[in-house]
């Protein structure tokens, strides 16, 4: 079993955030509305710039994935336990994103660092031939045994389940801060969604039908029991879809209007 320690950076999102938080607390009244959006805006990037572990297609990942989520589970407190939910969702769209641009422009093995560039330049002068990645596609091919072992085979399904994963996290985040003493924070939530958005729509823009999560994502929505002014925001009302720019995004590629 391979014992992946994942209690530091969720201690360093923590310190992040509550670094933010008391730069808020300790600004004079009169500068402190001015302060609110640069704050939260620190608070989102810290969410979003989480340290990241093994590669989500990494067959490694769901040990990870198991013990992260053990981690999340065991925060008694629901502010910090939302809080890693919420930073697991970004994630998320990040890796989902990731994917499909790897997928368009790099899809083949990655050379190991040092190792090949050596041997495929002495297997070139030896034979003619160029080898991009030849102990790079001795581990891909093994990495993508074990995938098909673990169910993930394609980049497909793991695109497709990450941003399942992501409508369950965010879905938790939401719960969890909304319990809190203040009811949660809406600034916060409202600038992390923005941002969750233009990351759908740039995923929107990169996904063709053969990745089939086009459907996936058109079943993505903006909340009902989020903020008003985050639905506004976002241009979602009571239609259905994917919010805003990503909706946008997906109808240009069909040829709607």
């Amino acid at each position: 079993m391979v014992a992946v320690n994942r209690s530091w950076p969720l201690r360093s999102l923590t310190a992040s955030i509550g670094a933010t938080a008391l730069l808020l607390a300790s600004t004079p009244a009169g500068a402190a509305a001015d302060s609110t959006a640069t704050v939260a805006g620190a608070q989102v990037d810290a969410l979003w710039n989480a340290p990241q572990g093994t590669r989500v297609d990494s067959a490694f990942y769901v040990l990870q994935a198991w013990w992260d989520g053990l981690t999340r589970a065991g925060q008694r407190d629901p502010g910090q336990r939302g809080l890693s939910e919420l930073s697991q969702a970004n994630q998320d769209l990040l890796n989902a994103y990731t994917l499909l641009e790897e997928q368009r422009n790099d899809p083949g093995p990655h050379p190991v660092a040092v190792v090949d560039p050596l041997l495929s330049g002495a297997y070139s002068v030896i034979t003619g031939v160029h080898v991009k990645a030849p102990i790079g596609s001795v581990f891909a091919w093994l990495n993508q045994s074990a995938l098909q072992l673990e169910g993930r085979g394609t980049r497909e399904t793991i695109i497709q389940s990450l941003l399942r994963d992501y409508t369950s996290e965010e879905s938790r985040a939401r719960r969890d801060l909304g319990s809190t003493a203040d009811g949660g924070d809406d600034g916060l939530l409202l600038a992390n969604k923005a941002r969750q958005t233009a990351m759908l729509t740039k995923i929107a823009e990169v996904a063709t039908p053969a990745d089939g999560i086009t459907a996936l994502l058109a079943e993505i929505q903006a909340p009902a029991d989020l903020p008003d002014a985050l639905g506004k925001a976002l241009g979602k009302g009571k239609h259905q879809g994917v919010p805003g720019p990503a909706g946008a995004a997906l109808k240009k590629k069909a040829g709607k209007p």
